[in-house]
């Protein structure tokens, strides 16, 4: 029997679960729901999470899918604690509506399960650690920067939608470029483009009167 977990399956329970969670949104809370193209989370990701100190810090979970073709022939699945801090930014227009934030950053830290993927370095001790696999293999440490616009609408779920897109590395693309300056900075980075929806009318306005 295999017992290896079925990324197909995973996403496809992540969706529901995401459903009735949007369905229950509106007594929850400041609730999002989320999906995530790229950025290291696989080639893409759903999830959630919540919107807190005044929808400036977003804690979410995602569960994504890495391609067979990317991972040695058998898709696999990738889970990710992703934070992002997300100022305020300004205004578009005079109703408020939309807002704009150039700039943004936060870090995620990636799991993917799989076959020859470890937690722990050099799990067979051939290579010295200070020379080889220093890294565990199936765990990566992520940092990015970004920009987005968000919409606050007045009333009804989505209270909240917005759309990302934010540019990054992991600490082993970022020691390989600062010890094999072959690379160029280009090559280390990765992108990810995130589109998010959530929140509820009690949730209330950011701020300034009652405006968003």
């Amino acid at each position: 029997m295999d017992l290896r977990p079925n990324p197909s399956l995973l996403l496809t329970a992540a969706l529901l679960g995401l459903a009735g969670t949007a369905a229950h949104a509106q007594a929850a809370g400041p609730f999002f729901v989320s999906v995530q193209v790229a950025g290291g989370s696989g080639a893409v990701a759903v999830g959630g999470g919540y919107w807190l100190a005044h929808r400036q810090l977003e804690p979410e979970l995602l569960i994504g899918v890495l391609p067979g073709k990317l991972a040695g022939g058998r898709p696999l699945p990738v889970f990710s604690l992703k934070t992002t801090y997300a100022p305020r930014g300004f205004r578009l227009g005079s109703e408020a509506a939309w807002r704009l934030s150039p700039l943004t950053v936060g870090g995620m830290i990636s799991y993917t399960p799989g076959p020859n993927l470890y937690l722990v370095r050099n799990p067979d001790r051939r290579y010295s650690t200070n020379k080889y696999y220093w890294w565990p293999s199936a765990l990566r440490i992520h940092g990015f920067v970004g920009a987005r616009l968000a919409q606050t609408a007045a009333g009804g779920w989505p209270r909240r939608r917005l759309l990302a897109a934010e540019i990054g590395t992991n600490d082993l693309y970022f020691v390989s470029w600062l010890t094999n300056r072959t690379l160029r900075l280009p090559e280390i980075l990765t992108l990810g483009l995130t589109a998010k929806a959530g929140g509820t009318p009690s949730y209330g306005p950011i701020g300034n009167g009652g405006k968003p």
